[in-house]
């Protein structure tokens, strides 16, 4: 009976003194060294033993948010899942290559004969590079534009490794080398927090005029075909986002993707042009899900992403092929 009576003043007192500020990750009423009352946001729950909160059970921590896994599989993009390491590469069997347009594993040796290779061979890329399949063809792209969603290249090991897991509320910011916090408890009593939709984009996208982030051109770069760069080429991208968020809030923000070459100005190409489409509005997912109020209506910004399709692949004998 005091618990309930404790709980319904508690409650009685925000809702007649809205909190001003008040920081994300607090609890805000403990009965019996349990937190009843919190300032934790949609799919979260205070942690007593962490004191902080936390994703709910059936939930995942993934970009500052808390997400379901199908939600978590969205924000991983094409070719990717979410497991037991954050996104992984969809894994096919020996003989096999995941096809990054269909997500579906192809025989190796189709991909070989699409290409004209012939008994006894196979295609292979140099070192330094890795291959890739879109749409059934091969192309040789730097490692460091092989990393998934969740991985920055690091070039002391010069491979992929995971970006660090921040706490609920918080981002990575690749400039900062951090997690920086986004949300923050709102001067209002629906229980809803409110994000810093212009750090968050920072965070998510890039600097503004500066070079994306890699979770927004990661997966740009690893399809150079998608925007017509042969083999030995190269392009860079400006990616230019326009996001809204109706009402102010997040539930349903939207994002609009414009690509152009910057070299010349012209449009990408109508599957380059959709897969930034894509790539953008999965990650605006881990934003979506919060149900946040956010600092800005609308929030427009561009950012550079630089496409390379290495040297063509190399034929070389099957035993020793990669």
């Amino acid at each position: 009976m005091m618990i309930r009576r404790a709980l319904a003043l508690a409650l009685l007192l925000l809702a007649a003194a809205p909190m001003a500020g008040c920081p994300s990750n607090f609890c805000l009423l403990t009965v019996n060294g349990r937190c009843e009352v919190s300032t934790c946001g949609a799919g979260q729950a205070f942690s007593d033993r962490q004191q902080r909160c936390v994703c709910e059970a059936n939930r995942l921590p993934v970009g500052g948010a808390c997400l379901t896994s199908v939600e978590a599989k969205q924000y991983c993009g094409k070719g990717a899942f979410w497991g037991a390491r954050g996104c992984e590469p969809i894994q096919c069997r020996q003989g096999d290559i995941v096809d990054l347009e269909t997500e579906m594993c192809v025989p190796k040796a189709q991909v070989d004969q699409q290409a004209g290779v012939g008994p006894g061979k196979t295609l292979a890329c140099a070192q330094g590079t890795v291959l890739v399949v879109s749409q059934g063809q091969g192309s040789c792209v730097p490692v460091d534009q092989s990393c998934t969603r969740d991985e920055f290249f690091d070039p002391a090991t010069r491979v992929c490794a995971k970006l660090p897991v921040c706490p609920t509320g918080a981002v990575f910011d690749q400039a900062a080398r951090g997690c920086v916090q986004v949300s923050q408890q709102p001067a209002q009593n629906d229980n809803r927090t409110t994000v810093d939709v212009a750090q968050w984009a920072r965070s998510t996208y890039g600097v503004d005029g500066g070079l994306g982030a890699p979770g927004l051109c990661g997966p740009l770069a690893r399809k150079p075909l998608t925007f017509g760069v042969m083999p030995g080429g190269s392009v860079r991208l400006v990616v230019s986002l326009a996001m809204s968020f109706p009402g102010g809030l997040s539930d349903g923000a939207v994002v609009q993707a414009t690509t152009t070459i910057e070299a010349s100005g012209q449009p990408a190409t109508a599957r380059g042009a959709q897969e930034a489409q894509s790539t953008a509005d999965g990650l605006m997912s881990s934003l979506r899900v919060q149900k946040a109020h956010t600092t800005a209506p609308q929030l427009s910004m561009s950012v550079k992403c630089l496409i390379v399709n290495a040297e063509p692949p190399q034929t070389v004998p099957t035993t020793g092929g990669a």
